[in-house]
């Protein structure tokens, strides 16, 4: 059994991950934090805050207690979106990255492809040309043992999926992974031989 502490951070676990899966919130300190907020605990209560590793264990619960039957067709069809996108993007050596490659892929959810690139203009370039309209914005992520620094961020959509693409730049500095927020670890990415695979 679990003890009052260990409950309320599985309960504060379980909320943020609904608010991820189920309402479209993206960032996971903001969800823990909602989360707090609607259960009436302290979000500075650091022993009972559940670490970002909870709450995704928790998303993938979530899929298997209440999703098993609609998510896995909406699974492979983002994964197949994300297959398309890299080989029309194959020239930017683009990995998948994120919820598709995880297996949390929401309605809510993006697909994240990281591109590689000599700048974010090439790709805009590239974009414009194959008249495919996108937005642009940037997001702050952490490469190694550097601080957080903002890189490009060019959002499209394919059937109604949004596709974001991570612009890093074609320099051996930066082809280690981002660091995943989730774990603090080099994130998961899988190459467009990879992603066929999954597919099967």
């Amino acid at each position: 059994m679990r003890n009052t502490r260990e409950e309320l951070r599985y309960l504060l676990a379980e909320e943020a991950a609904r608010l991820i899966y189920e309402e479209g919130m993206r960032d996971y300190r903001l969800a823990k934090q909602r989360a707090a907020e609607q259960l009436g605990v302290s979000s500075r209560g650091g022993s009972v805050q559940p670490s970002n590793e909870e709450v995704e264990a928790a998303i993938h619960e979530r899929i298997r207690l209440f999703d098993a039957e609609t998510q896995p067709a909406l699974l492979r069809h983002h994964r197949e979106v994300a297959l398309e996108a890299m080989e029309f993007l194959q020239h930017y050596q683009p990995y998948l990255t994120g919820a598709a490659l995880e297996g949390t892929s929401s309605p809510h959810s993006a697909v994240t492809l990281s591109l590689f690139a000599e700048g974010v203009e090439e790709v805009m370039f590239f974009l414009e040309d194959q008249r495919i309209p996108f937005q642009v914005h940037e997001r702050r992520t952490r490469m190694g043992n550097k601080k957080q620094e903002y890189f490009p961020l060019l959002r499209f959509y394919v059937d109604d999926v949004e596709v974001e693409l991570m612009v890093f730049p074609h320099d051996g500095r930066f082809a280690s992974p981002p660091i995943s927020p989730v774990t603090g670890k080099g994130m998961k990415r899988a190459d467009r031989k990879k992603v066929a695979a999954l597919l099967g």
